[in-house]
């Protein structure tokens, strides 16, 4: 039986890529820098926790920097949380590209990223290469271990929701910085079948590209 078929299925967790920056506004690059929500950002906060009113959650955990965390706080702020705090880790932030960060994703930028992306072991200067920001992946960690068995919200960036996927397909990982799951403020539901695989399916802010592993 297809268990997603199921309407009583419940997800394990939800993945959650946060609002909307200025630097996402103008289709730039990220990285590490800590831009604040824009107005739009701020709006899907309100979305989102409105997603998540009628749900009962385990617990909250959230990328360090502003952008998630402001996301987080409009999650915690829904009041449907068994754990009444958000708490953040570093290990969630985006992959460092460093010098990157803030400039646009036109193509000379996205051809010079690319080396990093097809050499993986070279870092990225005063940043990390792919393979350290892979290395340092909790995502599945915190799935595994719910929070009074209720599921775990985990508020993060595009690239490491596109490094998630990539594990429950396993298969090739998708480009960190030019593969989109949902847009910004878009919510991800993870479910496991009965043989433990688990499968992605976007709630919120999916769009047409959308990555979902093929059927288990």
């Amino acid at each position: 039986m297809d268990y997603l078929s199921n309407p009583y299925q419940a997800p394990i967790g939800y993945i959650v890529r946060h609002g909307e920056t200025a630097a996402n506004a103008d289709n730039c690059f990220r990285g590490w820098e800590n831009y604040q929500l824009n107005e739009e950002g701020m709006r899907a906060c309100e979305q989102i926790a409105g997603f998540f009113a009628y749900e009962r959650l385990g617990r909250i955990i959230s990328s360090d920097l502003d952008r998630a965390m402001q996301t987080a706080d409009a999650i915690q702020g829904a009041g449907t949380t068994a754990c009444p705090y958000v708490s953040p880790d570093y290990n969630l932030r985006p992959w460092n590209i460093a010098g990157f960060a803030g400039k646009p994703k036109d193509e000379k930028n996205q051809k010079r990223l690319a080396y990093y992306i097809e050499h993986p072991d070279e870092q990225i200067p005063d940043g990390e290469s792919l393979t350290e920001f892979r290395a340092r992946d909790v995502i599945m960690d915190y799935l595994a271990v719910p929070y009074e068995g209720l599921p775990t919200v985990i508020v993060t960036h595009t690239s490491n929701l596109t490094h998630l996927a990539s594990q429950v397909e396993e298969n090739e990982e998708h480009a960190p910085e030019d593969t989109d799951i949902v847009e910004p403020g878009g919510i991800v539901a993870v479910y496991m079948d009965d043989q433990g695989k688990l499968k992605l399916v976007p709630r919120l802010g999916g769009i047409e590209t959308t990555v979902e592993p093929e059927a288990s």
